[in-house]
C-alpha cells in the first residue's frame, strides 16, 4: 500500500482562507508524505495565483461546472494508486501542526477505513454576547473511537482501499446547493461495511465569519441539516420513521428547553434551538421543501 496521502481543498473565491490553510499546511506537513490537491470551483481561476504561488506546491486544478459536489469529484479523479488515503479539508479552515501525523496514525493503530477530526469554530472579536452564552456554532467534540454512521469532509481522512471496496463512489450532485452530498457520500461507504471512527485529538479551526452570526442563519442551517438527514435516510433506505419520530423528540426538546431558558433568563441556548429547526427540517423533507443555500447567481459564474 502506498504511504503518501492526498490532502483535498475544494475552494471558491476564498483566496484568503487558501493562503491561510496552505501555510498552516507548510507548517504541519512534517516528515508525512502527503500531496495537495486545490480544485477551484470558480470559473475565472480565483485560486489560480495562491496556489502558484505558495511554497507547498499544490496541484491546482479548476472545475468549472459549479456545485460542491462537482468539486469534491473532481478531486476524486485524482485519487489513484499512488495514495494511502485523501483527507478532505475546508478552505475556511486551518490545521494543527501535529495535525496530519495525528490524522494519519490514528488511522494505522485503529485500523478504520474513514476518521474523522473535530473543527475548532473561532468567533470574531465583535460576536454577541448571545452566541458565545449559547454555545452556538461551535459543532460537538466528541470522544476518540466512537463510531459514526457517516461523516463530513471538513476534516476527514478516508482510506483509497475503503472508497474501492465500497464501489468507488462519487459525490450526488443533487445535494450540491442544499448541501448534505458528504453525509450522503460518507453513508454509502459506511453501509457498503466501511468503520468511521472520530479522532478529538486531530483538530483543525476555522474563521466564522460575522454573517453568520445571527438567529436566522443558524435557523436556516438547523433546518437544512434536517431536511439533508431525511434526503440521505431516504436514499440509502434507511428507517424513515425512526428518523421522523427522532424529528419528534428533537421538536418536543427544542421547544421545552428553549422555553426553560426564557422561563430562567438563560436566554436561547444552542442545543434546544438546534434541535428545534433539526426536527422541522426532517418533516419538511418530505414535502420537498429544499433551501439553496450555496445556489450561485448568474453573475457568480
Amino acid at each position: 500500500m502506498a504511504d503518501c496521502y492526498l490532502i483535498a481543498i475544494a475552494t471558491y473565491r476564498r483566496p484568503e482562507g487558501l493562503q491561510q490553510l496552505l501555510d498552516s499546511l507548510e507548517a504541519g506537513m512534517g516528515s508525512t508524505s502527503a500531496a495537495i490537491l486545490v480544485v477551484d470551483n470558480d470559473p475565472g481561476g480565483s485560486a489560480r495565483a495562491v496556489a502558484a504561488a505558495h511554497p507547498v506546491r499544490p496541484i491546482y486544478v479548476l472545475e468549472p461546472d459549479p456545485g460542491i459536489a462537482e468539486a469534491r469529484n473532481r478531486a476524486l479523479v485524482h485519487f489513484g494508486n499512488d495514495y494511502r488515503a485523501i483527507i478532505f479539508v475546508d478552505d475556511d479552515e486551518w490545521v494543527s501542526e501535529d495535525w496530519l501525523t495525528t490524522l494519519t496514525a490514528y488511522a494505522q493503530q485503529t485500523g478504520a477505513d474513514v476518521v474523522v477530526g473535530p473543527v475548532m469554530s473561532v468567533l470574531p472579536p465583535e460576536a454577541p454576547e448571545w452566541v458565545r452564552r449559547g454555545g452556538f456554532i461551535q459543532r460537538p467534540i466528541l470522544q476518540s473511537g466512537q463510531q459514526l454512521a457517516t461523516a463530513p469532509t471538513n476534516n476527514t481522512l478516508l482510506l483509497r482501499d475503503a472508497w474501492v471496496r465500497s464501489g468507488s463512489p462519487r459525490f450526488d450532485p443533487t445535494f450540491s446547493v442544499t448541501g448534505g452530498s458528504d453525509a450522503d457520500f460518507f453513508r454509502g461507504i459506511c453501509k457498503a461495511g466501511a468503520r468511521i471512527l472520530y479522532c478529538a485529538d486531530a483538530v483543525v479551526h476555522e474563521d466564522v465569519p460575522a454573517e453568520r452570526l445571527s438567529l436566522q442563519w443558524l435557523r436556516r442551517r438547523a433546518v437544512r441539516n434536517g431536511i439533508a438527514q431525511t434526503r440521505v435516510r431516504r436514499k440509502h433506505g434507511d428507517s424513515l420513521l425512526r428518523g421522523l419520530m427522532g424529528g419528534l423528540v428533537y421538536t418536543g426538546y427544542g421547544i421545552v428547553f428553549l422555553g426553560i431558558g426564557v422561563i430562567t433568563r438563560r436566554g436561547v441556548q444552542a442545543k434546544p434551538f438546534n434541535y428545534l429547526f433539526l426536527g422541522y427540517g426532517r418533516f419538511a423533507a418530505l414535502f420537498n421543501y429544499r433551501i439553496r443555500e450555496y445556489a450561485r447567481l448568474p453573475s457568480d459564474g
